[in-house]
């Protein structure tokens, strides 16, 4: 068995200069796999399991029978995980000829699928939930065969833009909307068990509707995403549109009790909204709960002239506004909409935010990542700036992203008429002529299952690059152990906390 000891010089002979923020080529064709089922489906939200196989959520349309639900499962390198329903892909039409869309998917830690949208049979439009097991089949013992159907309002359109799950309790969160009008919609949070029926001990019927105070019914709101702190605590945020003037919304935030109460240590009333930088147009779609329970927000803003920046700014428990954050315009076009649909943030505690820019003819899905004090990180990309288009096509927009284990960004949406996953790099790959110097040691060299690390600590931040200097393995140290019986043959260097690297031989 061979030994590499403390103090150990090594040298890369090669060069690589991936530049962070490309797609990765080894995912799919050249970073990005398009699905085509009906060549009229768009895909809007992902998942990733924890054997590292993405699963998304969103719809396709067809003459037959209308829009359906679809669930895709792809594997790890980005092609279609045949295991899973019929040759990777499930099609749920909820009822018999209705429009029915996927809007979010969350996996519950039983690998359970569940799926959230709305179905919409001609005359009304429900919230709809629908369960899978982890083989794609519909899950029977929830709601009626696998399905359920929700009014948040005797005869209005309802429908869910967000699911989550709680981890302590299994229910299941949700929130949306209930449409009244055109103009006019109420928030919605509901909370159900998991068999899918209404939780009556949130708000008595399981249903929230957030018309909060007295003028309320002047505008269209909507829930565009949530989170949900242990103790029960909701946090939603979303936008209200005063549909009398045009160009006027605001970012909209409400944080509610575990019992469906409001928090009214948030406000007076548990609802806040915000005016962004400019007085026009300012919607929230993605957010993150910080420890401190701050609120990192993130939208589109309106600049002036009809145009949107990506927008992201944070706000305290309280409601306060911490950072106003910033605003970045990728001009694309003449007069640009610079959305910010989905945010996540990285292993380094960076912030990814993803979305389109363009107009309604021509649209490029675009990324940025922003530092923790919200300024943009100018390493990413070109200028903090990534702007992607696929196969020539003009309308090319992602609405949501998760982050791999080892680092990597993994976005949804559509290119064409198609469904699109990407991958992107966020770490620079193992550069090539550094000299690395570690004080640990590593055993046994070559191995074939496990790599033991003597080190005196348990909480190592663990990164193993491939011999093409790729991220192959992001993890934490375990016992002083390392599977790494999922690596094909060959030579690996591992990265320890934020030192270099030492080489091992996988046989």
């Amino acid at each position: 068995m061979k030994k590499i000891t403390s103090i150990l010089l090594i040298t890369f002979g090669l060069t690589l200069n991936a530049q962070v923020g490309n797609l990765d080529t080894s995912f799919g064709d050249n970073g990005k796999t398009i699905t085509s089922i009906n060549n009229n489906e768009k895909g809007y939200s992902v998942a990733i399991q924890d054997d590292g196989k993405i699963l998304i959520a969103g719809y396709t349309s067809n003459s037959t029978y209308g829009e359906d639900f679809i669930c895709i499962r792809y594997n790890t390198n980005g092609t279609l995980d045949t295991s899973f329903g019929t040759n990777g892909i499930v099609e749920t039409d909820i009822q018999t000829g209705s429009d029915d869309r996927a809007k979010s998917i969350a996996i519950q830690s039983d690998g359970k699928i569940v799926l959230a949208g709305y179905s919409d049979d001609g005359s009304e439009r429900k919230a709809t939930l629908v369960r899978y097991n982890s083989d794609g089949t519909m899950d029977n013992s929830f709601g009626t065969n696998g399905i359920v159907l929700t009014n948040f309002e005797n005869g209005q359109q309802d429908l869910i833009n967000i699911i989550k799950i709680h981890t302590l309790t299994g229910k299941i969160i949700i929130g949306g909307e209930s449409i009244i009008s055109s103009t006019k919609s109420k928030p919605v949070l509901a909370r159900y068990n998991s068999d899918g029926s209404l939780d009556t001990s949130f708000n008595t019927t399981g249903i929230k509707l957030l018309w909060v105070t007295n003028l309320d019914y002047q505008y269209k709101f909507s829930v565009e995403d949530l989170e949900i702190k242990s103790n029960g605590k909701i946090t939603a945020i979303g936008w209200r549109d005063f549909p009398s003037q045009s160009w006027s919304s605001d970012y909209w935030v409400c944080k509610v009790n575990s019992n469906g109460t409001m928090d009214t240590t948030f406000s007076t009333d548990g609802v806040t909204t915000y005016n962004g930088a400019f007085n026009g147009h300012d919607r929230g779609y993605s957010m993150l709960l910080k420890t401190s329970s701050n609120i990192v927000i993130a939208g589109g803003a309106y600049i002036g002239d009809a145009n949107y920046d990506f927008s992201i700014f944070e706000i305290s428990s309280t409601g306060s506004v911490v950072s106003s954050g910033t605003h970045l315009d990728f001009g694309t076009t003449v007069i640009t909409q610079d959305i910010a649909y989905g945010l996540s943030e990285d292993n380094n505690g960076k912030y990814i935010l993803v979305g389109s820019s363009g107009n309604s003819s021509n649209k490029s899905i675009t990324l940025t990542r922003v530092n923790q004090d919200l300024t943009i990180d100018n390493s990413f990309g070109t200028s903090g700036k990534v702007i992607t288009s696929f196969n020539s096509n003009a309308l090319n927009e992602v609405f949501d992203v998760v982050i791999q284990n080892d680092n990597k960004i993994v976005v949804v949406g559509y290119t064409g008429n198609n469904i699109v996953v990407a991958r992107y790099i966020v770490e620079e790959n193992l550069s090539v002529n550094d000299q690395f110097i570690n004080e640990y040691s590593i055993y046994p060299n070559p191995t074939t299952e496990f790599i033991m690390i003597n080190s005196n600590e348990n909480k190592h931040k663990i990164i193993i690059y491939n011999s093409l200097g790729q991220i192959v393995k992001n993890t934490k140290l375990n016992n002083n152990k390392i599977n790494v019986s999922n690596l094909i043959k060959g030579i690996y260097y591992i990265k320890i906390n934020n030192s270099k690297g030492l080489k091992f031989v996988k046989n």
